[in-house]
């Protein structure tokens, strides 16, 4: 944690961002952090690439996670300003961030979780191990003795419970529920958190969840799901591209199902694909080789072409782990 004290130190301009379509951990941690720069007395901006969705919206609020769409957006001293990067140790996944902030401020520093094969730098601190970004800067505040207040528990909790999928996910540890509980005994409501997060969409979500399931189909006997989600059907059910982001874990509650593949596309087109998996199955790796991140059991990817011909390449690169019983074994 030295280096990023010390980045924190260096400067007192700081703006604040995220990976594109920013989830409950981006956000939570990039709250988190505002609060905490601002109670040292530095000035700090969220600028993101993407809007907030609206279930994270009881963190925060709209004017703090600012979108950046407009040049005149950027400070006229932006070159005065360091720059946290968190949640994504890519920065090609942080859309006009770096065209437009990168290359212009002072330094950047990457605060991350997220598996990754390509070289650490010494100026990033990235915990592989850890379960969630606001998990690492928990620990953070605390070895900088900084005083937490309730909003920055709320959205320390908040990241925590959205990446750990409710405390389920195999990087949740004793440290992580050890974290929950101390956020809690400072004031967190657990279930308001959970309605919040988890309970909150629209009717149209509904709509959504049973257009999607209806284009499930099954590969490798029953082992491996694909859903799609086009822009017409997302059109179609009415709403918001958001609303989709808990679709792909519904096939994972069977349990003969070891990969869910989402091929989703929002109203403007952008094509992505979204994986998980059980047991000793890595899509990461998968992610990686297509421009993407994330975890051994969670990552993603921008797709650069149709949906029917990435599925063929995943579902080929999926093949060596259904060869035989022992390659899908827990």
């Amino acid at each position: 944690n030295q280096a990023v004290i010390e980045f924190i130190e260096k400067y007192d301009k700081f703006i604040i961002t995220a990976h594109e379509t920013p989830d409950g951990d981006a956000l939570g941690s990039e709250y988190a952090m505002l609060l905490a720069l601002r109670k040292l007395g530095k000035t700090a901006r969220i600028l993101n690439a993407d809007p907030a969705p609206k279930k994270f919206a009881f963190v925060g609020s709209d004017e703090e996670f600012e979108v950046l769409v407009r040049s005149e957006q950027i400070p006229g001293d932006i070159g005065e300003y360091g720059l946290f990067i968190l949640d994504v140790n890519d920065i090609n996944n942080i859309g006009q961030v770096a065209t437009l902030i990168l290359p212009r401020v002072a330094e950047y520093f990457i605060v991350d979780h997220h598996d990754s094969e390509t070289v650490q730098l010494s100026k990033n601190h990235i915990e592989q191990n850890a379960s969630s970004t606001c998990e690492i800067l928990y620990l953070l505040f605390q070895e900088m003795n900084l005083e937490l207040d309730l909003p920055m528990d709320r959205a320390l909790y908040m990241g925590i419970l959205y990446d750990t999928g409710s405390f389920i996910y195999p990087k949740t540890t004793a440290v992580t529920f050890q974290i929950a509980h101390d956020l809690v005994s400072l004031g967190v409501q657990p279930n308001d958190t959970y309605v919040n997060v988890y309970e909150s969409n629209s009717i149209s979500s509904l709509v959504l969840m049973s257009k999607v399931l209806a284009t499930l189909e099954l590969h490798f006997d029953k082992r491996v799901a694909v859903q799609t989600m086009t822009q017409e059907l997302l059109r179609e059910a009415g709403a918001s591209y958001e609303e989709s982001d808990l679709l792909i874990n519904i096939p994972l509650r069977s349990g003969d199902i070891r990969v869910s593949v989402f091929f989703k596309e929002n109203l403007e087109g952008v094509k992505r694909c979204s994986l998980r998996s059980k047991g000793n199955i890595d899509v990461a790796s998968i992610s990686q080789s297509r421009g993407g991140g994330g975890h051994k059991t969670a990552a993603g990817f921008k797709c650069l072409r149709p949906f029917e011909v990435m599925k063929v390449e995943i579902l080929e690169m999926l093949h060596k782990y259904f060869n035989s019983q022992t390659a899908i074994s827990e």
